[in-house]
């Protein structure tokens, strides 16, 4: 009965903020993260210190913007955490400087982290940007919670984060899968993970880690109706790096072996912007 009144008074809390003007911060995470799992709605930690003078700018000048009130309140569990007196959760997230803003699904699972002071329009346009309903993640960290090595559940945060755009948690819960038997036993499954690795790494423009991952590709499934993506991946990693006569190789591999495909169409432009 408790908590039903805890994740009511949370509901009642978060519109009459937004109406307010005012963010309502929990400043117990347990107390949010169970609120969080019954509303399915990630958790936005704000850690912060007395004596951090850009932790005092947002919290004055940036956390009472009518627009930021408005997607915090409705859109997330909002926690501030002070940094020296809560020291375990500083330690638990590694946080080692001030302001710091995690974005976490409902169980506290970090996805993204910003460090740094933002203003209103910043702060505004990376919330917005950051799902909001925490339901079919929430779901697949509960199958983890009792099989940490559970092939789906893995596979699955790693494409939701992906669509989510959070690339690099993407790819952490992608290396996991790897290493499961189902993605050893199947080639289709280890190649699509590998593929989507590969872009996830494109999108962070980490171009090193997404051309081993294309090359991995393109060697272990040499046959794949997917090879002109591979090469596609390879074209634009080695672009990404500046290695431009590399990337022609590939890029034109694509145009030439490839003619009338998406891969060879996307090729093509890189191509042009290379000239």
């Amino acid at each position: 009965m408790g908590l039903r009144i805890a994740i009511f008074l949370f509901s009642l809390n978060g519109l009459l903020a937004a109406d307010s003007g005012v963010i309502s911060w929990y400043k117990d995470i347990e107390q949010a993260s169970a609120a969080a799992r019954e509303a399915n709605k990630p958790m936005l930690l704000d850690f912060w210190a007395d004596w951090c003078v850009a932790c005092w700018v947002m919290k004055n000048s940036v956390y009472t913007e009518a627009g930021v009130v408005e997607v915090v309140s409705k859109k997330f569990v909002p926690v501030q955490i002070d940094f020296d007196k809560q020291e375990r959760l500083a330690r638990k997230y590694n946080v080692a400087s001030l302001p710091t803003i995690l974005f976490t699904d409902s169980y506290g699972t970090e996805l993204f982290r910003h460090e740094g002071i933002l203003d209103a329009e910043e702060i505004t346009e990376l919330l917005k940007a950051l799902p909001g309903d925490m339901a079919r993640i929430n779901r697949l960290h509960q199958v983890l919670a009792e099989d940490k090595g559970n092939f789906e559940a893995l596979e699955g945060l790693g494409r939701e984060l992906r669509e989510a755009g959070l690339y690099l948690r993407s790819n952490q819960y992608y290396s996991r899968a790897l290493k499961t038997d189902p993605a050893k036993k199947e080639p289709r499954q280890r190649e699509q993970i590998l593929a989507a690795m590969g872009w996830n790494y494109i999108e962070l423009r980490e171009s090193k880690e997404a051309a081993k991952v294309f090359e991995r590709c393109a060697k272990e499934f040499p046959n794949s109706e997917s090879k002109p993506t591979f090469l596609l991946g390879l074209g634009q990693a080695y672009a990404l790096a500046d290695a431009d006569d590399k990337a022609r190789k590939f890029l034109n591999a694509v145009v030439s072996q490839y003619p009338n495909s998406d891969a060879a169409r996307r090729a093509e432009r890189i191509l042009s912007e290379l000239r």
